[in-house]
């Protein structure tokens, strides 16, 4: 990883800070080599695992036909929102917009997230999964193409809002869905290959994302880092994204509609749903003054290029892959609680340290070890965010899931929003360290506030309910 690291400096190590990486960077042979060989590495030890009759594969052997489908999507879902995020601010900045518009266009974005999840929840609960996730999906991807295409700020910041608002409608299906398609005894194994393959298709879509300016950008006559290479590298994502809707629309659901007074009178778990409402609002808080603006850190204030940036990012992703395997683990020592609180108090030191970094080296190893530890935006998730999002859905009550996936996203996502907002005047002075101080103590306290709630009775709850359904 050092040495992925290393290269990564020397490949973006010598820009000036005013205009972004310099567009005559070369693109060093070794960082793609590295990049390809890790993700073959992947593939070689899962079809290893596999072939010797490993505990994953008996797993996904029992899974029912929506629960593999539901599988299959996670990778498409993964590499579309790793390309998007890792290049879509890069692009405002190419293209002359400051900082400072970006963190407002990402608060926006954020806070419509927000406010639509808990509706869509709602919806969801109501009407069905399948319903609810498709319509939405639809309008994400149409505000996701209106945003390459537009180019006037207030188009952007409209068009920001719409994407984030039907973004909600659909992130609120996939826990409620996959709990519902599943038993207690493999659901563990359920989320954790799910977050795998999410976590291991971003870590591809970060490397694609430093290769597609280089492509398109000499296919075009244009330099890596020019705002045209930029935007026609986001329109790949757009097929990637039909591609991840197709496996929900092959799915078969019998959903059956409820009354919207018997709905609200089985609402029962408040002091569950509350203390993970509490917990993602703090989260979203921290996340949402570091977690969107990575990539502008390191372009704006270590000088990456694109290039450098997709691959500590894309290393960052792929050893969350493997580690993410590994939560079935952990948690049959510690249990899902303490195995959560634990990892997460874990990674708060180097999310800190982010922010004060030297330089691309040392912010680079930083970043893989906060990305492991603490997550960032979908889809770089922990590898705990499996076993929290499976804890979270154990806690309630069936008819409860979908309003409680939609309370959390709003919980989280509306705060993200605000910490964009805080963040964006430090960003645009070049004070980089305070946001992710700022970001480090209210992450410690959120889980802190989880550990000390979910610890006395949630964990007990769950795990009896999965030993009675064994």
């Amino acid at each position: 990883m050092a040495s992925a690291l290393a290269l990564a400096a020397r490949a973006g190590g010598d820009v000036g800070h005013a205009h972004g990486p310099d567009e005559s960077t070369p693109v060093p042979g070794a960082v793609w080599l590295l990049g390809i060989g890790l993700t073959i590495l992947v593939v070689v030890l899962v079809v290893w695992q596999g072939r010797r009759g490993g505990e994953y594969l008996r797993r996904v052997r029992g899974f029912s036909r929506n629960a593999r489908l539901l599988i299959l999507r996670t990778p498409f879902s993964g590499l579309s929102v790793s390309i998007w995020r890792l290049l879509f601010y890069l692009y405002l900045l190419a293209a002359g917009h400051d900082t400072l518009f970006v963190a407002q266009l990402a608060s926006i974005n954020w806070i419509a997230h927000g406010l639509s999840v808990i509706p869509s929840g709602i919806l969801s609960d109501l009407f069905g999964r399948r319903r609810v996730f498709l319509v939405s999906y639809a309008g994400n991807i149409l505000g996701t193409a209106g945003l390459i295409l537009a180019h006037e700020p207030t188009a952007l910041l409209v068009l920001a809002a719409v994407q984030g608002a039907f973004e909600g409608g659909h992130a609120i299906v996939g826990p409620p869905f996959m709990v519902e398609q599943s038993r207690p005894a493999e659901r563990v194994h359920l989320f954790s290959i799910g977050g795998f393959l999410t976590v291991g298709a971003a870590s591809l879509g970060n490397l694609l994302a430093g290769l597609l300016p280089v492509a398109f950008g000499s296919l075009l006559g244009l330099g890596t880092e020019h705002a045209g290479a930029l935007r026609a590298s986001l329109f790949c994502v757009l097929p990637v994204m039909l591609l991840s809707a197709l496996p929900i629309y092959l799915i078969d659901e019998r959903w059956q509609p409820i009354d919207i007074r018997r709905w609200w009178k089985s609402l029962e778990s408040y002091g569950s749903i509350g203390m993970l409402a509490l917990t993602e609002g703090g989260a979203g808080l921290a996340l949402g003054m570091t977690a969107p603006f990575f990539a502008v850190f390191f372009a704006r204030e270590l000088h990456a290029s694109t290039t450098a940036i997709g691959v500590i990012f894309g290393v960052g992703s792929l050893l969350t892959a493997f580690a993410t395997l590994l939560a079935p683990l952990v948690v049959r020592r510690l249990g899902r609680v303490r195995t959560v609180a634990f990892l997460k108090f874990l990674g708060v030191p180097f999310l800190v340290l982010i922010g004060l970094a030297p330089g691309l080296v040392t912010a680079g190893i930083l970043y893989v070890l906060a990305i492991i530890l603490i997550g960032g935006a979908f889809p770089n998730k922990a590898l705990t965010d499996p076993i929290y999002s499976l804890f979270s859905m154990e806690v309630v009550k069936e008819r409860e899931r979908g309003t409680t996936n939609g309370i959390m996203h709003a919980c989280s996502e509306f705060p993200m929003g605000v910490g964009a907002w805080i963040a964006g005047p430090f960003m645009a002075a070049g004070n980089w360290a305070m946001p992710y101080s700022l970001a480090g103590a209210v992450y410690g306290l959120a889980f802190l506030g989880f550990y000390a709630y979910f610890s006395r009775f949630a964990s007990v709850r769950a795990v009896a309910t999965e030993s009675v359904s064994a």
